[in-house]
């Protein structure tokens, strides 16, 4: 098992130690956009203003070495230990026309 089993009957579980201490360091891709405006001869040709093109993405990646269910992000804070529902990865595509 990570955690020892408790010993009530001795002070050692009192004792101040860093064995279960944690790198909570963290890299995370929150956001990412990419977007494609049509050139205006296109455009014309569509009959409309403009018109882009996106693909959009949140949550996409995370990099850390903190085991368990723990959101780096979270810990420390004022949320707690950190252990809340994981962030959702969101993928999104769409189009934006001005007419």
């Amino acid at each position: 098992a990570y955690y020892p089993r408790a010993n009530f009957n001795g002070g050692r579980n009192t004792y101040t130690q860093t064995r279960y201490l944690q790198d909570a360091s963290y890299v995370r891709l929150k956001n990412l956009q990419i977007g494609y405006t049509l050139p205006k001869n296109v455009s014309q040709m569509l009959k409309v203003e403009r018109a882009r093109l996106y693909v959009s993405g949140d949550n996409l990646l995370t990099f850390s070495d903190i085991t368990g269910v723990f959101d780096p992000e979270l810990l420390g804070g004022d949320w707690g230990d950190g252990k809340l529902y994981p962030l959702s990865k969101v993928l999104s595509v769409g189009v934006n026309i001005n007419f």
